[in-house]
């Protein structure tokens, strides 16, 4: 969320810096293969990017209309490698009980994440008054 999020406001690069951090965090934290989750944040930012200032500049309405989908593609990412790496997953039930809640929940915790990183980003730099 907080990579849809920065990356909504501030672009490719500065998105790219925190997807890195917070995937190699998440991966020193799992049990998984060391990368995995770097390399799914990182696609999740990357794909973000793509939409970064062209449409609804600063507003809501994009990290919230990405945050659902991408949640499913990091998370059903994950256990493809997961799988590809000879782990059993069992589709139905991962898609039930935690691909879609997770991405509901994301999604739901974006409209009070997303305010914060604003407020965040506005603090970090101010805009001149102009008349």
């Amino acid at each position: 969320m907080l990579v849809i999020g920065w990356t909504s406001l501030r672009g490719l690069g500065e998105g790219f810096v925190w997807a890195l951090i917070g995937g190699l965090s998440l991966d020193l934290l799992s049990g998984g293969p060391f990368g995995l989750f770097t390399l799914t944040t990182l696609v999740a930012e990357f794909i973000t990017s793509l939409f970064h200032g062209r449409l609804f500049g600063s507003s809501i309405i994009l990290p919230l209309s990405l945050t659902f989908p991408l949640s499913i593609l990091f998370n059903g990412l994950a256990l493809l490698i997961l799988n590809l790496l000879g782990r059993p997953v069992i589709w139905n039930e991962a898609l039930s009980f935690i691909l879609v809640p997770a991405a509901l929940f994301n999604t739901a915790a974006m409209l009070f994440v997303f305010p914060l990183l604003y407020l965040l980003n506005r603090w970090l730099n101010p805009q001149p008054l102009s008349f």
